[in-house]
């Protein structure tokens, strides 16, 4: 008929249009959920497995310090308990740093140190707390950090700041069996943890960098890896081994 135009070519000149629409949003929105995950960092994880502990190798000051130790090597020190790790930004700039100074407490309890493995970032505070009914005298001669409380009584307590990184053997003068490690991680780690039995770890949110992984096992059982969260969302690694 004539004056009448067909709404067929309409009708896929719309559709068409539609479908472009459709597709743009959905890339739209997929560019954004891309964007919005970066945003909230990176997932870093894994496992650790230890190695079979080997004598300790270690000798500590003299007297009644003679004894050989190797960070607080026994029987018991192949546990995952005792494992420390901590990711370390190699950027000084980099965001996503928190400037943070903690009390930490380190207890004598049981003629025991109370954790006997702890991690602390550069410039922390431990406080070192007398819990039991006797005397102690907690002191270190580490390079990292030379101190000495004195002797200390029942609830009393001497707050030590700790301004190097570095590892550091802690011992009562008076009970030589005793002895303890803090970890003084730098300024630049963004996340640490102890492990729990299960051996496994997670870093959550993690910004674009690149990042040093440190573990510490008791035993002075050290290892580090390097990790990359550039573009990435969730980062799953080989299982880690410490060796003795």
């Amino acid at each position: 008929m004539i004056g009448k135009i067909s709404s067929i070519p309409l009708v896929k000149y719309y559709s068409s249009r539609v479908a472009l629409l459709v597709f743009l949003l959905f890339l739209m929105s997929s560019l954004l959920s891309s964007q919005h995950a970066m945003a909230q960092g990176t997932t870093v994880q894994g496992s650790v497995v230890l190695e079979r502990v080997q004598k300790p190798t270690i000798e500590v000051g003299g007297g009644g310090y003679q004894n050989k130790f190797g960070g607080n090597t026994d029987k018991k020190d192949n546990s995952l308990d005792d494992v420390l790790v901590w990711i370390e930004s190699q950027n000084e700039n980099q965001t996503g740093v928190r400037e943070t100074t903690k009390r930490r407490v380190l207890n004598q309890l049981d003629k025991r140190f109370e954790p006997r493995l702890m991690i602390i970032r550069e410039g922390d505070v431990v406080r070192i707390l007398n819990s039991d009914p006797v005397y102690h005298n907690v002191f270190s001669l580490s390079k990292t950090k030379r101190f000495d409380v004195g002797r200390r009584s029942p609830d009393e307590f001497q707050d030590v700041q700790f301004n190097k990184p570095g590892i550091i053997d802690v011992f009562c003068d008076i009970h030589s069996d005793m002895h303890a490690v803090i970890v003084v991680a730098s300024k630049q780690t963004v996340a640490m943890q102890k492990l729990d039995g299960s051996g496994k770890f997670r870093f959550d949110e993690i910004p674009e960098g690149e990042y040093t992984l440190h573990f510490y096992a008791l035993g002075d059982r050290k290892e580090s890896i390097e990790v990359n969260t550039i573009d990435k969302n969730n980062i799953m690694l080989e299982p880690i081994r410490i060796g003795s």
